[in-house]
């Protein structure tokens, strides 16, 4: 089954995030940048491993900065960053999110992070899990994908954990904020996938967030 084109995607009805018992993924909202500043700042540098804009939150005002163009963003479809939150909505525990739709397709590639205290437990895994359920479910797209440096084994771990089907290896693919040229990893899933996906690796307390003003 192939899904068609979605001509504008501003208008598509989503939901302001997705939740299990655990964890809430959701869009980001004004007020959000104390939270994530506060969760980034003892990181930063571990951060900057894998990647290059934590350098960029050296202030409450960057991160609230970043937390309202993302809003903007969302409204408008271009590119849908979340924030996850621990199961109580309280505690940041890293970021996730869609980069730049292709609502001709559709599809969408997904991205995630978490700060060092939140490793460990499963939850990147659980977040990718709900980032492809929204995705199909809710933004109705025809496949997701994601990538990691080859080098990154955690973050390749991380979507095969999921569920995600590695789709192959791109050598010399691109050139990292470090200035090395790196392999690249990539892992995808289509719609017509998704039924047997979600048999085997759905999240069975899923449930969508009503959307906030």
């Amino acid at each position: 089954m192939i899904r068609p084109a979605i001509d504008q995607p501003e208008v598509l009805p989503l939901a302001e995030g997705v939740a299990s018992a655990r964890i809430v993924l959701r869009r980001y909202r004004v007020g959000d940048g104390a939270a994530l500043f506060d969760a980034l700042a003892p990181h930063r540098e571990e951060l900057m491993q894998w990647m290059e804009w934590p350098r960029r939150h050296q202030r409450v005002e960057d991160s609230e900065s970043y937390a309202r163009r993302m809003h903007a963003e969302f409204i408008l479809r271009r590119s849908m960053p979340m924030a996850i939150f621990d199961g109580d909505g309280v505690r940041y525990l890293g970021g996730a999110g869609f980069h730049v739709p292709d609502w001709n397709t559709p599809k969408v590639e997904i991205g995630y992070f978490l700060v060092p205290p939140a490793r460990g437990t499963g939850i990147a895994s659980d977040v990718v899990r709900l980032q492809v359920h929204y995705a199909f479910d809710q933004m109705q797209v025809n496949r997701i994908w994601g990538s990691c440096d080859a080098a990154n084994d955690a973050s390749a771990g991380v979507m095969r954990r999921a569920g995600m089907k590695e789709e192959g290896l791109l050598r010399a693919d691109t050139r990292d904020h470090h200035g090395t040229v790196r392999d690249t990893r990539v892992f995808g899933l289509t719609f017509n996938d998704y039924a047997g996906w979600t048999a085997a690796h759905g999240v069975p307390d899923l449930r969508y967030l009503p959307l906030q003003p």
